[in-house]
Formats: C-alpha cells, sequence, structure tokens
C-alpha cells in the first residue's frame, strides 16, 4: 500500500522526509521498499515509545503529527522536534544496543510506516547511497536540536515563541493569505520552546496587540513576516 505525499510547509524546520532517503532509488526498488514496511493508524495520544525502551523498528509519518519529547523529573514536558509527513522517528533503533531516552506521541491522528531494524539495516548495506542519506538526515537532526539549546539558552521567550511560529507556519490557503498554524494549544507552543503556557499566552497576546499575528479558533495568523523575523533574529 502506497500514501501520498502530502505537501510540506518550506518553514517546517523540524520536517526530515524519508522520501529524500530513498530519492536515489528507482521507482521498482521504492516499490520493493513499500512492501517491507507495515502501515498503522494510530490515534491522538497513542505513545510509540518511551525512555529507557528498547525497540526493533524505525518509524515513518505518513499522515498527521508526532512530537518527540522529554519529561522532567517533576513532569514537565520540552518538545524536542514536531514531525510532519514524511519524517522519520526512532531512527536510532538502527542500533541493536540502543535504548530511547525520550517519549515519541501522536499529537493528531496518524498513519505510520513502520520497519524492522533488521530490515532497515540490510537496506543500509544494499543501497549505500540510502546510508549516506540517513545519516545526513541525523546528521541535521542533530544540528536542529543543538540550535534548539542554544535558543532556549540565551533567547527570550518572545524570540522563540517567533521561531516556533515561523517553524510550523503552513503556506496560506489563498494567494494574499497569510501563513497559519493551527491546533496547537499554548501547552503545547510551551513546551516547544521551554517555557510556561502562562508566559506563552502573555507573549500572545502581545503579538495581537502588535498586529504581528491575528487568532480564530484554533488558528494563528502570521500577519506580520517580517517583523516576527526580525524578532527572531535579533540579538539576546
Amino acid at each position: 500500500m502506497t500514501i501520498p505525499h502530502a505537501s510540506r510547509s518550506p518553514l517546517a524546520a523540524y520536517t526530515f522526509a524519508d522520501d529524500e532517503v530513498w530519492s536515489d532509488l528507482t521507482p521498482e526498488q521504492r516499490a520493493q521498499i513499500e512492501r517491507r514496511m507495515m502501515l498503522e493508524t494510530f490515534p491522538s495520544g497513542h505513545i510509540f515509545y518511551a525512555p529507557e525502551e528498547s525497540s526493533d523498528r524505525l518509524f515513518m509519518v505518513r499522515s498527521g503529527r508526532v512530537r518527540i519529547y522529554k519529561l522532567s523529573p517533576e513532569g514537565r514536558a520540552l518538545t524536542l522536534l514536531i514531525l510532519e509527513p514524511y519524517s522519520l522517528f526512532g531512527e536510532m533503533a538502527i542500533n541493536p544496543d540502543w535504548v530511547h531516552d525520550s517519549f515519541a506521541e501522536s499529537i493528531t491522528e496518524c498513519t505510520i510506516g513502520s520497519i524492522r531494524q533488521a530490515e532497515m539495516r540490510r537496506l543500509l548495506n544494499e543501497y549505500p547511497a540510502v546510508a549516506q542519506r540517513f545519516m545526513n538526515i541525523i546528521s541535521q537532526r542533530l544540528r536542529a536540536l543543538e540550535h534548539k539549546l542554544a535558543d532556549i539558552a540565551f533567547k527570550s521567550v518572545p524570540q522563540r515563541l517567533a521561531a516556533v511560529l515561523l517553524n510550523l507556519a503552513q503556506p496560506p490557503s489563498t494567494p494574499q493569505g497569510p501563513p497559519a498554524v493551527t491546533r496547537y494549544t499554548h501547552q503545547q507552543l510551551a513546551e516547544m520552546i521551554g517555557s510556561y503556557r502562562e508566559t506563552v499566552t502573555k507573549a500572545i497576546s502581545e503579538f495581537r496587540e502588535a498586529g504581528f499575528i491575528r487568532v480564530e479558533d484554533d488558528v494563528i495568523y502570521l500577519t506580520n513576516l517580517s517583523r516576527l523575523r526580525e524578532l527572531m533574529a535579533a540579538k539576546p
């Protein structure tokens, strides 16, 4: 079974695509890989793995959203990545001695493809170009996490909020319309930037008053991209 590719936002910094892994393969080779995968649909809130758990599967988001996060001893969550189609997660499962150090949870209903560790290792051995692209994606993810940690350490909450809104924004629905961030709560946004819900609610209110955004129901419209980008890039 093949799932058609969904469109991806050019601003979606948390997307690392499995179609990039397979891009050097022929259609026939891709079809062979598809046949080796298992596809399942999961509800929002499903935990794919937790810290200290081992896994023999690599996962790929085909539809929906998955978040990778950590919990402090006090139960405070920090979202490391938001993954959209067609992102990989659990990629370190190719190491047979690996145990996970974070949670992976669906935040919407998701269709997930998975492939067993042994099968993925065979693919990497069989297709060196796939192995190289796979390593590139892991490197990109590590770089994104390093940038995130630096932002939390050195940037203000408004700067971090501006960055995450720009990263999550989807293209406008009309040529003249603004990009939009949909279906994220203030709590979820707070967990993405390492802050508290109340602090994010205050920052969103300030963004609205300044004309940076417009909020309607569960949609945040980015009405002044240039000012948001300036804020994101400003020195602390």
